[in-house]
């Protein structure tokens, strides 16, 4: 047991087991043992002594209520109440230490006991026992496990790894500290979107509490996280919450060590709130006032306008801190700084174009995430992929085939008592296990551009490799079947979608133009339908004349009927990859068509519920006739100038030939029609173009069958 506790603990104890011995006890307690600290540890003998506490006047006091027997026991036996003590000191050595048991560690748990002769004497001799436990707690820096903050939150202190790097929050860092050290509303708010790093700001703030690297009236101050939902579980009858609370924050109020941390505070308005009852935040407001308590919170800007704007009071106990998204070159230093924890983790090299290329990609692909939470993701995603195929590749596995064959060969040589067969194939064994083990040891892959790509692919669901755009030629092969003399056109939309992908755009616009009938439409349906992995959502703008009609796109005002019901721009949110045909954008009412236009613009519209919408994964293709349109004094002018704005909005603007004489002649030829020169004239070609032509080559086969 002394082996457990050091050249210090060792002599305390042995001592106890002389004094037990001196007076012919029975059995070691721990009156033997506080004796004994009293008798070897000059620090702790002279700090008791100011509280009126010897080793003199204990011995008599213990001698005179238990007296000395005649017999001395010759094995020392230890009572099962010091082994609880001796446990719960090791304990705390762990945790404030380094393990070693000083004689501090075990005065403070002979306390915690609470029970015990030791107890009893000291009381009997008016010794305030809550006084020197209050003192040594806060002076040491031990944990006292059995209070309630510890039980119900985490100490960051424990969990948080020195390793991790957080760069570029400096100011943010040195703003919490600057609270925290405030006589009055000396409780931070760290207030940013999800993924912006509001977390990893706490646990750099704790590094550098560890690294002392803060004012010393931080030093060896403990963060300690808490969790609403661990606050209210097991709080199942009426007040059970408030008091487990109250008796959260008294501690809190009694160690000026402890600062709370809590994440998505605005759960706190409400945590407990059950009718007739208070919440957490009422309970917490006079302690925050008070400035007696330290309480980190975090929240999102939503959640806090949210939950905190409808509680003034509240509001008022926290100070601020703003923890905005770094932009794109903060987010690369960031990527340096971080790459050699993944590179130590995933055994990888990460060359410095990687970064560039994360960064970039990340940037443009993934707008609804926030760097760096977003960009680390993909990093991490990234070697996780590298890492995965080399250990699958094709040498790997004929190791792993090779490695079974031997052990049914080793197996069959056993059956047959041919040990020396089964000697050498169980050498072979040991040979090809030393090679698996040694396989990611030896060799560190190199992350390359390529392996970026794939896992953009698959968060994305488009196609970047140049390999895998054979789908263009099988939409222009299916479409040239269907349709007649569109093969120019196709190419063209081939050609810029290829670019947009090869050059990884991600948001493309293309614009068809033409009179009525030409089959634009169609093309651009056959292109969502048949573009891989792509969302398809046809808006025909025919049913969007009116101004209400809006509603349909973004979502019904707050305070109408449908604000909380999906609109057509929901399924956006839940599809990495979509492909958008805007019908007849000509019909649409006007607030219509400027929205459409502050979609090409911009790349993003937000919703009736002020939730950002992006395009960035999203091919658009709108088709007009407007070329069809007689001139109608200024409504004709006014159509010309939306038009010629939206011209300049997208990628290309593909106009259609109108059909002609010697174009129907040879589409009609090709569908082996008989009578031409009717099917000509009844066509309307010059107005309807193919409109009507299907229709008609039907008649004219069954009336000459």
């Amino acid at each position: 047991m002394f082996n457990n506790f050091g050249v210090i603990g060792s002599n305390i104890f042995k001592k106890a087991e002389e004094i037990r011995c001196e007076l012919h006890h029975p059995y070691v307690g721990t009156e033997h043992l506080l004796l004994a600290i009293l008798a070897t540890d000059q620090e702790m003998s002279s700090y008791l002594k100011e509280y009126g506490l010897t080793y003199e006047n204990f011995k008599k006091e213990l001698i005179m209520v238990v007296g000395n027997a005649s017999k001395s026991c010759e094995i020392n036996l230890y009572t099962p109440m010091l082994k609880r003590v001796i446990n719960n000191a090791l304990e705390n050595a762990k945790e404030n230490n380094n393990g070693v048991v000083t004689a501090k560690h075990l005065i403070i748990s002979i306390l915690e006991e609470g029970e015990g002769i030791a107890i009893r004497l000291l009381v009997s001799m008016g010794i305030d026992i809550d006084e020197i436990y209050e003192n040594l707690n806060k002076n040491n820096k031990l944990i006292n496990k059995k209070l309630e903050i510890y039980q119900t939150g985490n100490i960051l202190n424990d969990f948080v790894s020195d390793d991790e790097v957080v760069v570029g929050r400096d100011k943010e860092i040195d703003l919490i500290i600057e609270t925290l050290l405030r006589k009055k509303k000396n409780n931070p708010l760290l207030i940013g979107d999800a993924g912006v790093g509001k977390t990893a700001i706490v646990e750099e703030l704790v590094r550098r509490i560890k690294r002392r690297e803060v004012p010393d009236s931080l030093f060896d101050t403990k963060v300690v996280s808490l969790e609403m939902g661990s606050l209210v579980s097991g709080t199942k009858y009426r007040g059970e919450f408030e008091e487990k609370l109250t008796k959260i924050i008294k501690e809190l109020e009694n160690d000026d060590k402890i600062i709370l941390f809590i994440d998505e505070i605005h759960a706190m308005v409400s945590a407990g709130g059950a009718e007739g009852a208070i919440t957490a935040g009422d309970i917490f407001k006079p302690a925050l006032a008070r400035g007696k308590i330290k309480c980190i919170g975090a929240t999102t800007c939503e959640e806090y306008h949210k939950f905190f704007s409808g509680d003034k009071a509240l509001m008022r106990r926290f100070e601020v801190i703003n923890i905005r998204e770094p932009n794109k070159a903060e987010t690369k230093i960031i990527l340096d700084k971080v790459k050699y924890e993944y590179e130590q983790h995933h055994n990888v090299i990460i060359p410095e174009n990687i970064i560039d290329a994360i960064t970039n990609y990340t940037d443009t692909f993934i707008k609804n995430k926030k760097n760096p939470d977003k960009t680390i993701d993909f990093l991490d995603s990234v070697c996780s992929k590298v890492k995965n195929e080399y250990c699958n590749n094709e040498e790997k596995k004929k190791l792993y085939k090779k490695l079974e064959e031997l052990k049914v060969k080793k197996n069959e040589y056993v059956k047959c008592n041919d040990y020396d067969h089964a000697l050498s194939t169980y050498s072979e064994e040991l040979v090809i296990n030393k090679k698996l083990k040694n396989y990611n040891k030896n060799k560190k892959l190199v992350v390359r551009e390529k392996d970026v790509i794939k896992v953009l692919e698959n968060k994305t669901g488009m196609i970047f490799s140049k390999e895998k755009l054979d789908f263009l030629n099988k939409i222009e092969e299916d479409i040239n079947n269907s349709f007649y003399n569109m093969n120019k056109y196709v190419k063209r939309i081939n050609n810029l979608i290829k670019d947009n992908l090869l050059n990884k755009k991600g948001f493309l616009k293309i614009y068809l133009k033409g009179k009525e009938g030409l089959g634009k439409s169609s093309i651009a349906k056959k292109y969502g339908e048949s573009i891989p992995n792509a969302n398809f959502i046809r808006i025909d703008l025919k049913e969007y004349k009116s101004a209400y009609d809006i509603s349909k796109l973004m979502g019904t005002t707050q305070g109408y009927v449908g604000y909380n019901d999906e609109h057509i721009f929901t399924k956006l949110k839940y599809n990495n990859f979509n492909v958008i045909l805007f019908d007849n954008y000509n019909e649409a009412h006007d607030n219509i068509k400027e929205l459409i236009k502050e979609i090409l613009k911009e790349g993003y519209i937000t919703d009736n519920k002020g939730d950002t919408i992006y395009f960035n994964n999203t091919f658009i293709f709108l088709t007009d006739d407007i070329l069809n349109k007689e001139s109608i004094g200024f409504d004709n002018k006014s159509n010309l100038k939306n038009n010629s704005e939206i011209d300049e909005l997208v990628d290309d603007v593909i106009i259609f030939d109108n059909l002609s004489k010697d174009v129907l002649i040879n589409y009609l030829e090709s569908k082996k029609v008989y009578n031409k020169e009717a099917i000509i004239l009844k066509s309307n070609y010059e107005k309807c173009n193919y409109k009507n032509l299907d229709k008609l080559i039907k008649e004219d086969k069954l009336i000459n069958n």
